[in-house]
């Protein structure tokens, strides 16, 4: 099935791009900010668009219909969903659990590198810490997804759609 293909194969660049910025981005990402959000949205984006072209293409000898191409890329959506919320929690129970006192303590670092007064320091690392926690990262991860997935499976079903037309005799 093409939605599961892609679901899966977007689910683990996705997983990929996570472990990158979880061990090299976040710690300095107070210097990052948005810059890591906008680049994961184009692994969904890719995915859900290749999705849905092949559905039209392959499944379907050149046509879709908007609700159909729509619904494609929500299903890879929700495989996409699923997926990263297991990666999340594979990635904080297992592979990395002490990673939320890791980066505040990098947070620290940094800040008191840059001489900041300590009540700046704590607030930021207080804040880091809320960020970061699991639940947090759980919550935040189930709404990017949803949300961004939707919006480019719209965006994607309009670009992709292609009707058939009707031949009058």
């Amino acid at each position: 099935m093409t939605e599961i293909k892609y679901g899966i194969f977007t689910s683990f660049l996705l997983f990929i791009w996570m472990i990158l910025v979880y061990t090299l981005i976040i710690p300095n990402f107070h210097q990052s900010k948005m810059f890591i959000g906008f680049l994961a949205l184009i692994f969904p984006a890719i995915g859900i668009y290749f999705g849905i072209k092949e559905r039209r293409d392959k499944s379907n000898f050149g046509f879709i219909k908007f609700k159909d191409a729509f619904r494609t890329g929500i299903v890879i959506t929700f495989i996409l969903t699923v997926m990263i919320v297991l990666f999340t929690y594979a990635y904080y129970k297992f592979v990395n659990p002490g990673y939320v006192n890791y980066v505040a303590y990098e947070t620290e670092k940094a800040l008191m590198n840059a001489n900041l007064s300590r009540q700046i320091i704590d607030e930021e690392v207080a804040t880091v810490k809320y960020k970061f926690r699991f639940d947090i990262q759980i919550i935040q991860q189930l709404l990017y997804v949803l949300i961004g997935g939707t919006i480019i499976s719209l965006i994607a079903a309009q670009i992709l759609k292609k009707e058939k037309r009707g031949i009058s005799v």
